[in-house]
């Protein structure tokens, strides 16, 4: 049965489509002349989505709980005005984005084409968006006259949780140009998915995976997995349980990101377990040096589960020691199983392509946040973008949200023919030349990766040699303890190459970054 919420989604695409017939491919195989010779590395848009059904015990992100929409008639109109009002701020943002962008190039007497190898709808649950939503933004991102348009194997990812799409919703996602999917599934137990506060069950998840499917095939389907360990309930043999399953879903996925619970300061699990310190975020959005430092919300001296405030009939939370083991044991199963584990949280499908070369499944849009001075585009509620070394982080609040494009739009109408908008560094200054900071930053991003941190990078910055006796000096202990490594330099001005080992490292890498960034100047 589908609910009135699917149902106005479905029926309001139909309109749209009759209107916006151009599908994604459609736009991305259109001809750009030879301008796309001129066009930068491939970069990505982050779009945020922030309904969710309600929010999860543990979850601390800029949402909109929406609740069940087909309660109601006068539940889903007032669902449908907020989308409205959603929609046309986001899509103003995107159209100012786009104007900042063309008249840069006018300014410069060319037009510069951008490249995007991942446009990414993350939330919040963007499942939950009307199609009509996600089509107008497509549509804005790559209209035929503007700057942006896609890589040949450019993915264009939505998050999903189960439960709130149908065979038919995707079938129209697909059509819109949506290629891969990241499901948010983060247990297969429904025992804990009840205690952490989530509305789908284990048969939602089986439902949500016959859909993709149905939809887009065993061999083609391209879908990533949430999951999260040190959960309340959950145990060592529950979660290899978890790692199993995971990996035994047909069709497959060929991505895992797997988060260790965080207890955040104002959401339900940090009432419930507020006897405990809290942990600071880890999840891929962190790219921050406040988050690099370590806190434990788990008792590590006892090597017993720790229970919620006294008095409740919360699960109790994993000690410590057993959220360690599961960390350890998810890293040593999956690359067990030929996966790569590419990133702290992030686990990649190794599939064969020609000949004998392999190709990895990581996330293209990760990828772009772990680039050596990556820059990104974002759009909508909380967003953050990254251009030319500029971090901005939108409004929180949907009323604020909401101002603030307003704001900027009216800016964009001034005077001034060239505004600066919020998101854009100042004429003449990329905030690149802010070397602390893009040091920071990169040694936070490199070390969280395999592919570690290039010393020789960092002796080519400014009192390169200094910076590098710092960074050493931060890193001696945890080479000491077998947490970091130093490649073997290949030449004699080699400097190598420093990489946290795994498990162990990636295990403390917040006490490692901790060490270094105590010891830059």
């Amino acid at each position: 049965m589908v609910s009135n919420c699917m149902a106005f989604q479905s029926t309001t695409f139909l309109k749209h489509a009759s209107i916006k017939s151009q599908t994604i491919h459609q736009l991305q195989l259109s001809p750009h002349d030879n301008q796309h010779e001129n066009s930068k590395e491939a970069t990505g848009i982050y779009v945020h989505i922030p309904y969710c059904r309600k929010r999860c015990s543990y979850c601390d992100f800029a949402i909109v709980p929406i609740g069940d929409q087909h309660k109601s008639d006068k539940a889903l109109r007032g669902f449908q005005r907020m989308d409205e009002s959603y929609r046309k701020a986001i899509t103003t943002e995107i159209d100012l984005l786009i104007q900042s962008l063309e008249r840069q190039s006018d300014e410069h007497r060319k037009i510069e084409k951008v490249r995007l190898s991942s446009i990414y709808f993350g939330g919040g649950t963007p499942s939950l968006a009307p199609l009509e939503t996600i089509q107008s933004i497509v549509d804005r991102i790559l209209a035929h006259d503007g700057p942006f348009y896609l890589d040949d194997e450019a993915e264009v990812t939505i998050e999903m949780d189960p439960g709130t799409f149908t065979k038919d919703h995707l079938i129209s996602l697909k059509q819109i140009g949506i290629n891969r999917i990241s499901l948010g599934v983060q247990s297969f137990d429904d025992k804990i998915l009840e205690g952490i506060g989530r509305v789908h069950r284990n048969a939602d998840i089986m439902e949500a995976i016959r859909n993709i499917q149905s939809v887009f095939g065993d061999t083609s389907a391209n879908y990533s997995l949430d999951l999260i360990s040190g959960l309340p309930g959950l145990t060592l043999d529950l979660w290899e349980e978890t790692l199993k399953t995971a990996l035994t879903l047909k069709p497959a996925p060929n991505h895992l990101s797997i988060y260790d619970l965080q207890i955040e300061e104002g959401t339900t699990f940090g009432k419930w377990y507020a006897d405990h310190e809290d942990y600071e975020d880890d999840d891929d959005d962190g790219i921050t040096v406040e988050n690099a430092r370590f806190k434990s919300t788990k008792d590590m001296t006892t090597g017993d589960s720790l229970p919620a405030r006294k008095g409740s009939n919360h699960l109790p939370l994993p000690s410590a020691n057993d959220s360690a083991e599961m960390y350890k044991m998810a890293s040593t199963f999956m690359r067990k199983e030929g996966w790569e584990h590419y990133e702290i949280s992030s686990f990649a499908k190794v599939t064969e392509s020609e000949g004998t070369s392999c190709k990895s499944r990581r996330s293209k849009h990760n990828q772009i946040y772990w680039k050596l001075n990556g820059s990104w585009f974002a759009v909508g509620l909380s967003a953050t973008s990254s251009i030319d070394g500029k971090r901005f982080a939108r409004p929180r609040n949907l009323a604020d949200y909401a101002q603030w494009v307003e704001e900027q739009h009216k800016r964009g109408q001034g005077v001034n023919k060239s505004p600066t908008f919020d998101w854009m560094p100042e004429p003449g200054n990329s905030h690149l030349e802010n070397n602390s900071e893009i040091i920071s930053d990169t040694i936070m991003t490199k070390l969280r990766t395999i592919e570690g941190l290039d010393l020789n990078w960092i002796a080519s910055e400014k009192n390169g040699e200094e910076l590098l006796q710092c960074v050493m000096r931060g890193a001696e202990l945890g080479i000491e303890l077998g947490l970091a490594q130093v490649s073997s330099p290949g030449s004699a001005n080699d400097k190598g190459t420093l990489r946290l080992t795994d498990p162990e490292g990636f295990l403390f890498s917040n006490n490692v970054i901790s060490s270094i960034f105590a010891e830059l100047p």
